[in-house]
């Protein structure tokens, strides 16, 4: 019979065979369930997936460095900017639904730095997103529509569910 770190391995359960000892022995001390033991041995490996697709999906993104919630300066928004950004954050029903939003204002203001905190906040919750510039898109599309690949390209961008085209006011 192939040992229980074989199998473990086999089915791409890292996060059992990482944390399998150390499971076991608080088991046997704080007597757990079999159930109890298992679903704390899911709990680890559904997280290290959960970051693992987190991280996956950001670098595919493409979003600017630095860019985030966490570093936006919310206070220098007027109050109802405020407000309609704190409502996008917290629910995404607009991506769900395709709705568009346009960040619209002079140069400077934090429209790209809105866009990448609500990419990271939408990929957070299970959204593919990609990011692109205004130029660097129309060069792609160009370049496909040369290659004779324009309809590979654009069902490679088919499968995310937002697109954020940055920087469309550069576009010559």
């Amino acid at each position: 019979m192939l040992s229980l770190q074989i199998m473990l391995k086999e089915l791409k359960l890292a996060c059992f065979s990482l944390h399998l000892e150390a499971f076991q022995q608080q088991a046997i001390d704080q007597t757990w369930s079999h159930t109890d033991f298992l679903a704390k041995l899911c709990e680890q490996e559904l997280a290290r997936r959960f970051q693992a697709r987190i991280l996956k999906w950001t670098r595919e993104a493409k979003l600017p460095a630095g860019k985030s919630f966490a570093s936006l300066k919310m206070e220098h928004l007027p109050k109802s900017v405020k407000h309609r950004v704190l409502q996008l954050k917290d629910n995404h029903q607009w991506a769900l639904q395709a709705d568009n939003i346009l960040l619209i204002g002079l140069a400077g203001v934090g429209k790209s730095h809105l866009a990448a905190a609500l990419s990271h906040q939408l990929i957070q919750s299970g959204v593919l997103v990609k990011w692109l510039t205004a130029t660097a898109l129309v060069q792609q599309l160009q370049q496909a529509k040369q290659e004779l690949a324009l309809m590979a390209y654009m069902t490679r961008l088919d499968k995310y569910r937002v697109i954020v085209i940055d920087d469309i006011g550069y576009v010559k």
